[in-house]
Protein backbone atom coordinates (compact mmCIF):
# COMPACT_ATOMS: atom_id res chain seq x y z
CA UNK A 1 0.00 0.00 0.00
CA UNK A 2 1.31 3.44 -0.87
CA UNK A 3 1.94 5.71 2.09
CA UNK A 4 1.42 9.45 1.91
CA UNK A 5 5.19 9.93 1.59
CA UNK A 6 5.46 7.77 -1.50
CA UNK A 7 4.96 9.02 -5.04
CA UNK A 8 2.48 7.43 -7.40
CA UNK A 9 4.44 4.67 -9.20
CA UNK A 10 3.99 6.21 -12.64
CA UNK A 11 4.93 9.65 -11.29
CA UNK A 12 8.06 8.22 -9.65
CA UNK A 13 9.09 6.71 -12.99
CA UNK A 14 8.64 10.09 -14.66
CA UNK A 15 10.87 11.85 -12.12
CA UNK A 16 13.55 9.18 -12.51
CA UNK A 17 13.49 9.36 -16.32
CA UNK A 18 13.34 13.11 -16.80
CA UNK A 19 16.70 14.36 -18.02
CA UNK A 20 18.51 17.34 -16.49
CA UNK A 21 21.50 17.09 -18.80
CA UNK A 22 22.02 17.64 -22.50
CA UNK A 23 19.45 15.05 -23.48
CA UNK A 24 18.72 14.38 -27.12
CA UNK A 25 15.11 14.18 -28.17
CA UNK A 26 14.15 10.86 -29.72
CA UNK A 27 10.99 12.29 -31.22
CA UNK A 28 10.24 14.96 -33.77
CA UNK A 29 12.11 18.31 -33.67
CA UNK A 30 10.30 21.28 -32.09
CA UNK A 31 7.99 23.38 -34.21
CA UNK A 32 10.24 26.39 -33.71
CA UNK A 33 13.74 26.04 -32.33
CA UNK A 34 15.30 29.22 -30.93
CA UNK A 35 19.02 29.64 -31.45
CA UNK A 36 19.42 30.47 -27.79
CA UNK A 37 17.39 31.44 -24.76
CA UNK A 38 19.03 33.40 -22.01
CA UNK A 39 18.41 35.86 -19.24
CA UNK A 40 16.26 33.84 -16.84
CA UNK A 41 17.08 30.60 -15.07
CA UNK A 42 15.08 28.10 -13.07
CA UNK A 43 16.24 25.32 -10.73
CA UNK A 44 13.83 22.84 -9.15
CA UNK A 45 14.01 20.47 -6.20
CA UNK A 46 11.48 18.03 -4.75
CA UNK A 47 11.56 18.25 -0.95
CA UNK A 48 9.56 17.27 2.13
CA UNK A 49 7.88 19.69 4.57
CA UNK A 50 10.45 19.36 7.37
CA UNK A 51 13.26 20.30 4.98
CA UNK A 52 11.18 23.17 3.55
CA UNK A 53 10.85 24.64 7.05
CA UNK A 54 14.63 24.49 7.57
CA UNK A 55 15.28 26.15 4.21
CA UNK A 56 12.79 28.93 4.95
CA UNK A 57 14.47 29.56 8.33
CA UNK A 58 17.79 29.88 6.49
CA UNK A 59 16.32 32.24 3.88
CA UNK A 60 14.51 34.62 6.24
CA UNK A 61 17.54 36.89 7.00
CA UNK A 62 18.16 37.34 3.26
CA UNK A 63 14.70 37.61 1.67
CA UNK A 64 11.26 39.05 2.18
CA UNK A 65 7.89 37.52 1.46
CA UNK A 66 6.32 38.20 -1.92
CA UNK A 67 3.76 41.05 -1.82
CA UNK A 68 0.92 38.74 -2.84
CA UNK A 69 1.73 36.32 -0.03
CA UNK A 70 1.79 39.21 2.43
CA UNK A 71 -1.75 40.12 1.41
CA UNK A 72 -2.97 36.59 2.07
CA UNK A 73 -4.19 35.28 5.41
CA UNK A 74 -2.43 31.98 4.73
CA UNK A 75 0.93 33.42 3.63
CA UNK A 76 0.51 31.92 0.16
CA UNK A 77 -1.52 32.34 -3.01
CA UNK A 78 -3.10 29.82 -5.34
CA UNK A 79 -1.79 29.31 -8.87
CA UNK A 80 -4.28 27.88 -11.38
CA UNK A 81 -3.15 26.81 -14.86
CA UNK A 82 -4.62 24.95 -17.82
CA UNK A 83 -1.94 23.42 -20.06
CA UNK A 84 -2.27 22.78 -23.78
CA UNK A 85 -0.83 19.84 -25.70
CA UNK A 86 -1.38 17.82 -28.85
CA UNK A 87 -3.39 14.55 -28.98
CA UNK A 88 -0.11 12.58 -28.95
CA UNK A 89 1.23 14.60 -25.98
CA UNK A 90 4.23 16.01 -27.78
CA UNK A 91 5.01 18.51 -25.00
CA UNK A 92 4.96 15.70 -22.45
CA UNK A 93 7.30 13.49 -24.48
CA UNK A 94 9.69 16.29 -25.38
CA UNK A 95 10.20 16.89 -21.67
CA UNK A 96 10.48 13.18 -20.92
CA UNK A 97 13.02 12.74 -23.74
CA UNK A 98 15.20 15.47 -22.25
CA UNK A 99 14.88 17.81 -25.22
CA UNK A 100 16.59 21.07 -24.31
CA UNK A 101 14.55 23.33 -26.59
CA UNK A 102 10.91 23.11 -25.55
CA UNK A 103 7.80 25.25 -25.63
CA UNK A 104 4.52 25.14 -23.74
CA UNK A 105 1.29 27.12 -23.59
CA UNK A 106 -1.00 27.61 -20.64
CA UNK A 107 -3.82 29.79 -19.40
CA UNK A 108 -3.00 31.04 -15.89
CA UNK A 109 -4.75 32.90 -13.13
CA UNK A 110 -4.43 33.24 -9.37
CA UNK A 111 -6.65 32.85 -6.32
CA UNK A 112 -10.34 33.52 -6.97
CA UNK A 113 -11.52 34.64 -10.44
CA UNK A 114 -12.83 37.89 -9.00
CA UNK A 115 -9.39 38.85 -7.68
CA UNK A 116 -7.01 38.15 -10.55
CA UNK A 117 -6.92 38.44 -14.36
CA UNK A 118 -6.40 35.62 -16.83
CA UNK A 119 -3.18 35.33 -18.85
CA UNK A 120 -2.09 33.30 -21.85
CA UNK A 121 1.54 32.32 -21.29
CA UNK A 122 4.07 31.01 -23.80
CA UNK A 123 7.17 29.58 -22.11
CA UNK A 124 10.25 28.64 -24.12
CA UNK A 125 13.04 26.69 -22.44
CA UNK A 126 16.63 25.83 -23.28
CA UNK A 127 17.90 23.60 -20.49
CA UNK A 128 17.53 25.58 -17.26
CA UNK A 129 17.18 28.94 -19.00
CA UNK A 130 13.85 30.22 -20.26
CA UNK A 131 11.87 33.13 -21.60
CA UNK A 132 8.18 33.71 -20.98
CA UNK A 133 5.67 35.87 -22.80
CA UNK A 134 2.25 36.52 -21.33
CA UNK A 135 -0.83 38.09 -22.83
CA UNK A 136 -3.61 39.53 -20.68
CA UNK A 137 -6.84 37.99 -21.95
CA UNK A 138 -9.70 40.42 -22.29
CA UNK A 139 -13.26 39.11 -22.59
CA UNK A 140 -13.34 38.97 -26.39
CA UNK A 141 -9.97 37.24 -26.69
CA UNK A 142 -10.87 34.73 -24.00
CA UNK A 143 -14.12 33.85 -25.77
CA UNK A 144 -12.18 33.40 -29.01
CA UNK A 145 -9.70 31.08 -27.33
CA UNK A 146 -12.57 29.06 -25.85
CA UNK A 147 -14.14 28.66 -29.27
CA UNK A 148 -10.81 27.94 -31.01
CA UNK A 149 -12.26 29.52 -34.12
CA UNK A 150 -9.59 30.58 -36.59
CA UNK A 151 -11.33 33.75 -37.71
CA UNK A 152 -12.38 34.83 -34.21
CA UNK A 153 -8.89 34.19 -32.83
CA UNK A 154 -7.30 36.00 -35.74
CA UNK A 155 -9.63 38.96 -35.29
CA UNK A 156 -8.83 39.07 -31.57
CA UNK A 157 -5.06 38.95 -32.03
CA UNK A 158 -3.48 42.21 -30.85
CA UNK A 159 -0.62 43.69 -32.82
CA UNK A 160 2.99 43.67 -31.71
CA UNK A 161 4.88 41.36 -29.38
CA UNK A 162 1.86 40.46 -27.26
CA UNK A 163 -0.11 39.37 -30.27
CA UNK A 164 2.67 36.98 -31.26
CA UNK A 165 1.82 34.82 -28.21
CA UNK A 166 -1.74 34.28 -29.42
CA UNK A 167 -0.55 33.69 -32.98
CA UNK A 168 1.79 30.95 -31.77
CA UNK A 169 -1.05 29.19 -29.96
CA UNK A 170 -3.31 29.65 -32.99
CA UNK A 171 -0.69 27.97 -35.18
CA UNK A 172 -0.51 24.94 -32.90
CA UNK A 173 -4.27 24.67 -32.53
CA UNK A 174 -4.61 24.30 -36.30
CA UNK A 175 -1.37 22.50 -37.18
CA UNK A 176 -1.04 20.14 -34.19
CA UNK A 177 -4.60 20.12 -32.76
CA UNK A 178 -3.50 21.63 -29.45
CA UNK A 179 -6.26 21.70 -26.83
CA UNK A 180 -6.57 21.97 -23.03
CA UNK A 181 -5.11 18.81 -21.49
CA UNK A 182 -4.86 19.30 -17.74
CA UNK A 183 -5.87 21.75 -15.01
CA UNK A 184 -3.11 22.12 -12.42
CA UNK A 185 -3.57 23.98 -9.14
CA UNK A 186 -1.20 24.51 -6.21
CA UNK A 187 -0.50 26.88 -3.34
CA UNK A 188 2.66 28.98 -3.63
CA UNK A 189 4.70 30.51 -0.82
CA UNK A 190 7.09 32.95 -2.45
CA UNK A 191 10.11 34.96 -1.32
CA UNK A 192 12.06 37.66 -3.17
CA UNK A 193 15.50 39.17 -2.74
CA UNK A 194 15.13 42.83 -1.63
CA UNK A 195 16.37 45.18 -4.30
CA UNK A 196 16.24 42.49 -6.97
CA UNK A 197 12.84 40.84 -7.18
CA UNK A 198 13.95 38.82 -10.20
CA UNK A 199 15.60 36.50 -7.68
CA UNK A 200 12.75 34.39 -6.30
CA UNK A 201 12.48 31.29 -4.16
CA UNK A 202 9.08 29.57 -4.15
CA UNK A 203 7.57 26.60 -2.34
CA UNK A 204 4.67 24.98 -4.20
CA UNK A 205 2.40 22.81 -2.05
CA UNK A 206 -0.81 20.82 -2.43
CA UNK A 207 -0.39 20.02 -6.12
CA UNK A 208 -3.76 18.89 -7.46
CA UNK A 209 -5.10 18.37 -10.93
CA UNK A 210 -7.76 17.05 -13.30
CA UNK A 211 -7.66 16.02 -16.94
CA UNK A 212 -9.19 17.56 -20.07
CA UNK A 213 -10.82 20.64 -18.50
CA UNK A 214 -12.87 23.35 -20.13
CA UNK A 215 -11.32 26.79 -19.85
CA UNK A 216 -14.28 27.88 -17.73
CA UNK A 217 -13.19 25.36 -15.09
CA UNK A 218 -9.84 26.98 -14.35
CA UNK A 219 -10.95 28.10 -10.88
CA UNK A 220 -12.91 24.97 -10.01
CA UNK A 221 -11.72 22.93 -7.04
CA UNK A 222 -14.32 20.18 -7.37
CA UNK A 223 -12.93 17.09 -9.04
CA UNK A 224 -9.27 17.94 -8.46
CA UNK A 225 -7.12 15.05 -7.27
CA UNK A 226 -4.02 15.47 -5.11
CA UNK A 227 -0.92 14.29 -6.93
CA UNK A 228 2.25 14.75 -4.86
CA UNK A 229 0.67 14.35 -1.43
CA UNK A 230 2.98 16.06 1.13
CA UNK A 231 5.84 16.68 -1.30
CA UNK A 232 6.82 20.28 -2.07
CA UNK A 233 8.37 21.65 -5.27
CA UNK A 234 11.10 24.15 -4.44
CA UNK A 235 11.92 26.52 -7.31
CA UNK A 236 14.82 28.97 -7.44
CA UNK A 237 14.58 31.59 -10.20
CA UNK A 238 17.12 34.26 -11.09
CA UNK A 239 18.48 36.24 -14.02
CA UNK A 240 22.28 36.31 -14.21
CA UNK A 241 23.87 36.76 -10.79
CA UNK A 242 23.15 34.37 -7.94
CA UNK A 243 23.70 35.84 -4.45
CA UNK A 244 26.31 34.03 -2.38
CA UNK A 245 23.81 33.02 0.29
CA UNK A 246 21.62 31.41 -2.35
CA UNK A 247 24.53 29.35 -3.64
CA UNK A 248 24.92 27.87 -0.16
CA UNK A 249 21.50 26.20 -0.34
CA UNK A 250 22.79 23.18 -2.24
CA UNK A 251 25.65 22.42 0.11
CA UNK A 252 23.88 23.23 3.37
CA UNK A 253 20.83 21.09 2.61
CA UNK A 254 22.30 18.59 0.13
CA UNK A 255 19.88 19.68 -2.58
CA UNK A 256 20.03 17.98 -5.94
CA UNK A 257 18.53 19.58 -8.99
CA UNK A 258 15.58 17.63 -10.38
CA UNK A 259 13.33 17.97 -13.40
CA UNK A 260 10.14 18.45 -11.38
CA UNK A 261 7.69 19.08 -14.18
CA UNK A 262 4.24 19.67 -12.71
CA UNK A 263 2.69 19.07 -16.11
CA UNK A 264 4.41 15.72 -16.70
CA UNK A 265 3.75 14.67 -13.12
CA UNK A 266 0.02 15.28 -13.39
CA UNK A 267 -0.42 13.73 -16.84
CA UNK A 268 1.59 10.71 -15.72
CA UNK A 269 -0.52 10.41 -12.59
CA UNK A 270 -3.74 10.12 -14.56
CA UNK A 271 -2.66 8.45 -17.81
CA UNK A 272 0.47 6.52 -16.84
CA UNK A 273 4.14 7.13 -17.52
CA UNK A 274 3.84 7.09 -21.33
CA UNK A 275 0.53 8.57 -22.54
CA UNK A 276 -0.15 7.96 -26.21
CA UNK A 277 -2.27 9.41 -28.95
CA UNK A 278 -4.97 6.89 -27.98
CA UNK A 279 -5.49 8.78 -24.72
CA UNK A 280 -5.89 12.10 -26.53
CA UNK A 281 -8.10 10.71 -29.28
CA UNK A 282 -10.27 8.93 -26.73
CA UNK A 283 -10.95 12.28 -25.07
CA UNK A 284 -11.76 13.96 -28.38
CA UNK A 285 -14.19 11.19 -29.35
CA UNK A 286 -16.03 11.19 -26.06
CA UNK A 287 -16.14 14.93 -25.28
Amino acid sequence: MMTRWMLNEDVAKIFSSLSIGDGTCRRRPPLSKPASISGRYELKHLIQPDLARKIIDFLIPHVEMDEYCLKSDTGSYTVRSIYFDSPDFECFHEKLDGQRHREKFRIRTYNHPASAPLFLEHKRKNGISYMKRRLLLDKDTLEAVKAFGYESLKASTPSGKDGHTLEELLFRVHSRAYSPVTLITYDREAYVYPGDETTRVTFDRNLRASMFPDLDQICDEAGLEYVLYDWIVLEVKFNHVVPQWLRRLNTLFDLRRQACSKYCTCVGHFLGGMPTIKDGVAHVRTS
